[in-house]
């Protein structure tokens, strides 16, 4: 048994000694044997004042430890800022706080010197950490605030996405709070929106929303503003198509209709003549209630479109807005194309109903007219089958149907002609026609 004891601290010397002589060969450790070993006698130092709360003693040796052994420990850093975090938290005065602030930023400073290679947290990972820091301790200042987020998200870091969204919520409650100009809030949206366009991840995607999003409500995102500040650019440099791409976003997302957004579209188009922006022109013209204009880029659309879902799409914009000007043939002919590529449509059933029921005065004769009341209810009763019960249009064919049937021909007119409720009778009165059953008032 003592033989046993003998040998086992045998091998903890050796292995103690092991371990002293692995500390006194690592460089990280100080510049030779001797600073080595005194710094890590105060690493341990350190470690123990952190464990027993002791900050004050804690910090002196945590300078001492960045000053003579910069890269001995990852650790320290971490702990160096939780310790300065504490104070801050325990601060009597803002100068105070701010002292322990600029302490815990320092600390960070230090450890990117040491560590800012380093393959998972190092620069930028340490920027981007060191902003939120900030962010949760001193929002107020938004001077620094800002300029440490543009250094964690200058473009020789990777993109991170999150922190994007963060910079730009603090941006636009500064432009809340008039801290900042609507030409700065725009210029951050833009810089931002353009490097998470650039970035193919989930979380470019989200974040993409969420920058959208706040735009949107920031106040900022007006047509006016938007016209003030783009328009002197735009006519210094009208063919520069970057230029024109960011006005056509900035104007599409607060849905704007003013003339210089017509202006900088149609030079869009010219550039970039796509279905999608062919309808983005029908969309503005019809929002200025010049249908004509609208129907002609909207068909440019319709034409032009590949993919199915979206023609679809177009093709009910098209049939609404031709109902909207008393179009009610064409309405009832894009209502149709929506029907023969997608039969369980139920939407274009209401669009051709209420065509057939709203055109059929001007394209029919006086019983013909009634008859056709048949074709608009039976598209109604179509739509109202296709559609979920709790839609919002439901209540509106309900009411349609009742007014339609109050059309139909009465007894003596139907009798007159030889018809009984429940006969097959085909509509055929200009654009209107289809089979049908007979039915009275």
């Amino acid at each position: 048994m003592k033989k046993r004891i003998c040998l086992l601290l045998a091998a903890l010397a050796l292995t103690g000694s092991a371990l002293a002589q692995d500390y006194k060969d690592d460089p990280k450790y100080g510049a030779d044997p001797a600073s080595r070993e005194e710094n890590v006698r105060i690493l341990n130092f350190f470690s123990d004042a952190y464990k027993a709360k002791d900050y004050a003693l804690a910090t002196v040796y945590l300078r001492q430890l960045i000053a003579n052994a910069p890269q001995a420990s990852e650790n320290m850093y971490i702990r160096g800022i939780d310790i300065y975090k504490n104070k801050a938290v325990g601060a009597q005065t803002k100068e105070e706080r701010r002292m322990y602030v600029d302490s815990i930023l320092w600390v960070f400073d230090k450890r990117i010197e040491a560590f800012g290679e380093h393959p998972q947290r190092g620069e930028a990972y340490l920027r981007g950490e060191k902003a939120k820091m900030f962010l949760t301790m001193m929002p107020a200042d938004r001077e620094r605030l800002f300029k440490l987020f543009r250094e964690a998200l200058d473009e020789k870091h990777p993109f991170e996405p999150a922190l994007a969204v963060l910079y730009f919520n603090s941006v636009v409650e500064s432009y809340k709070l008039d801290d900042v100009t609507p030409e700065e809030l725009i210029e951050t949206y833009e810089q931002l929106s353009q490097r998470v366009e650039n970035n193919t991840s989930d979380e470019a995607a989200e974040a993409a929303k969420a920058l959208d999003d706040l735009f949107a409500t920031s106040g900022a995102a007006n047509c006016e503003s938007v016209e003030k500040i783009y328009r002197p650019k735009y006519e210094a440099d009208p063919e520069n198509q970057k230029l024109i791409e960011t006005i056509v976003t900035l104007f599409s997302r607060g849905q704007c209709t003013n003339d210089f957004y017509v202006s900088v579209l149609e030079k869009y188009y010219q550039i970039n003549p796509k279905a999608e922006v062919a309808v983005m022109l029908a969309t503005v013209f019809q929002e200025k209630k010049d249908f004509t204009k609208a129907l002609e880029y909207l068909r440019i659309g319709i034409n032009n479109e590949t993919d199915q879902a979206k023609k679809i799409n177009f093709l009910l914009q098209a049939s609404t807005m031709s109902s909207a000007s008393g179009s009610y043939r064409d309405a009832a002919s894009f209502a149709q194309q929506v029907i023969s590529l997608d039969p369980n449509n139920g939407v274009a059933y209401l669009l051709l109903g209420s065509a057939y029921g709203s055109g059929a005065g001007s394209a029919c004769s006086a019983f013909d007219s009634q008859t056709a009341m048949w074709l608009a209810v039976d598209n109604l009763a179509k739509a109202r089958q296709l559609l979920a019960a709790d839609d919002a249009q439901q209540e509106q064919i309900s009411l349609m149907i009742a007014n339609y049937s109050a059309n139909f021909p009465k007894t003596e007119e139907t009798f007159m002609r030889g018809l009984n409720p429940g006969d097959p009778y085909t509509v055929s009165c200009g654009w209107i026609s289809g089979r049908t059953t007979v039915r009275e008032r």
